[in-house]
């Protein structure tokens, strides 16, 4: 049979692992016509989450999908999200020259569509040299939700990109302006730079200081993906103890993506039932296949930086310390601050528990490998 664990694309149906109470919460906000935003750290599962609960509401929400990841502009921003909202309001080209008519008017020359070779419609937008009346933008699905009597949910990724641009906060209160008087169109707004998107949603000086319904996603319980990886071995017609699958949990800190990623090397490195020695081997393999992406980080850092690493590995706790600092050659007190911001940054560490830990599983057996010397 073919390996049943992936990654690195959405996961639905047997693929996706538990989170039932947070899809049944999210789709009582999207029922209930609230705001959601949420929150939690890449790669842990947050778009498939979505997926999973939209998915229910197929023919009874229009759901307008954009990622943010990539776009770097305002401008780009407006367009994407017209694009996204006209694709997701029409399935027939009568009905998207209709939408375009009636609301758009004054972009008919700017909005080409088509037919393509399977019958899907082929739209795109060529940005006028006075840019899009972002106002007629944002309205656009409130204004189509009324005419046709539908609920919208418009789900945003990588929300915390806009405070990127330069204009980023004056577009944050554009969005606010118009979202918050909207009473047929649900917003849920997503990103993966914890820090950023909590401090856009619960600081009060921020736009969207309490604009919906806040998530902050947790890790899915071990149990829930011993349970899973036994059951997708067994439907595979292979075989795992719960206790190695467990082993296997332990090692990438139940995180999503690097459960499913060290689940299917360790499905590929048995032929029947899985034994420790396989696991061992897929687990060096993947070490090995992050070796690459982890030295690319590494080669960035400062000395203090490294050094910080190498005391947190090492138990330390109290950076500020006379003795740690001398120690690890941390400089002062205050570069202790400069340090943590700067790998909280680069996401190497995160500081949300209020103890630091490392984003990425693997960041810390090979930063043990490169960095510190074994006896």
């Amino acid at each position: 049979m073919n390996n049943p664990f992936k990654y690195g694309e959405l996961a639905s149906g047997g693929d996706f692992c538990n989170r039932t109470a947070e899809i049944k919460r999210i789709q009582q906000a999207f029922r209930d016509g609230q705001n959601v935003v949420l929150i939690s750290p890449r790669r842990w599962g947050k778009s498939s989450l979505v997926n999973q609960a939209v998915e229910r509401y197929q023919g009874e929400l229009l759901v307008v999908k954009l990622d943010c990841f990539g776009i770097r502009s305002s401008e780009s921003f407006y367009a994407g999200l017209l694009h996204a909202v006209l694709s997701a309001t029409n399935s027939r080209l009568q009905q998207l020259s209709d939408t375009v008519r009636n609301f758009l008017r004054k972009y008919i020359p700017y909005i080409k569509y088509s037919l393509s070779d399977n019958d899907e419609l082929k739209i795109s937008i060529e940005l006028p040299k006075e840019g899009l009346d972002t106002d007629q933008v944002l309205s656009l699905a409130q204004r189509i939700a009324e005419e046709r009597g539908v609920r919208f949910v418009v789900c945003i990724d990588e929300f915390q990109k806009i405070n990127e641009w330069t204009d980023g906060k004056e577009v944050l209160e554009n969005l606010r302006s118009h979202w918050q008087q909207h009473k047929d169109v649900s917003y849920c707004l997503y990103g993966s730079k914890r820090h950023l998107m909590s401090t856009m949603f619960a600081d009060s000086s921020q736009p969207f200081y309490r604009f919906g319904e806040t998530l902050f996603l947790t890790k899915i319980e071990r149990t829930e993906w011993v349970r899973f990886i036994v059951e997708l071995f067994t439907k595979s017609g292979k075989v795992i103890s719960d206790d190695l699958a467990s082993e296997m949990v332990e090692r990438v800190q139940a995180h999503s993506y690097f459960v499913q990623y060290l689940a299917r090397l360790s499905w590929n490195a048995t032929d029947h039932e899985l034994s420790l020695e396989e696991l061992e081997t897929a687990y060096l393999d993947f070490l090995n296949d992050h070796s690459a992406i982890f030295k690319q980080v590494t080669q960035r850092l400062t000395n203090y930086q490294v050094n910080y690493i190498i005391a947190c590995i090492q138990g330390e706790r109290q950076f500020t310390s006379q003795r740690v600092l001398v120690d690890y050659n941390l400089g002062s007190v205050g570069n202790i601050k400069r340090i943590e911001t700067a790998l909280e940054e680069a996401e190497i560490m995160d500081y949300e528990s209020g103890e630091p830990t490392f984003c990425d599983p693997y960041f810390e057996p090979l930063f043990r490998r490169y960095f510190i010397k074994q006896d």
